[in-house]
């Protein structure tokens, strides 16, 4: 039986225009776990906070990939803020 090669090229746009939205949460569920966004981006998480509080979980998400670079000044300064609000 003989084989083809194709090769199809989507704009991206066209894709998503056909997705469902149960399709789209499951994209954006990989590109989460993939590392390629950051869990803030999610809708559920998004769904009932404003725009302050979104920016805020975005540093919050950017934070965690810099902690080997923390120094022991700031460590303890996150310290304390966790003790304060946790």
């Amino acid at each position: 039986m003989p084989e083809f090669d194709t090769y199809v090229d989507v704009d991206v746009d066209e894709f998503l225009s056909a997705c469902s939205k149960r399709e789209i949460t499951e994209l954006i569920d990989s590109l989460i776990e993939d590392g390629h966004i950051p869990e803030s981006a999610s809708k559920k998480v998004n769904d009932n906070i404003g725009v302050l509080e979104s920016q805020f979980i975005e540093k919050m998400d950017g934070l965690k990939e810099k902690y080997y670079r923390l120094s022991q000044e700031d460590e303890k300064t996150l310290g304390d803020l966790f003790k304060k609000y946790l």
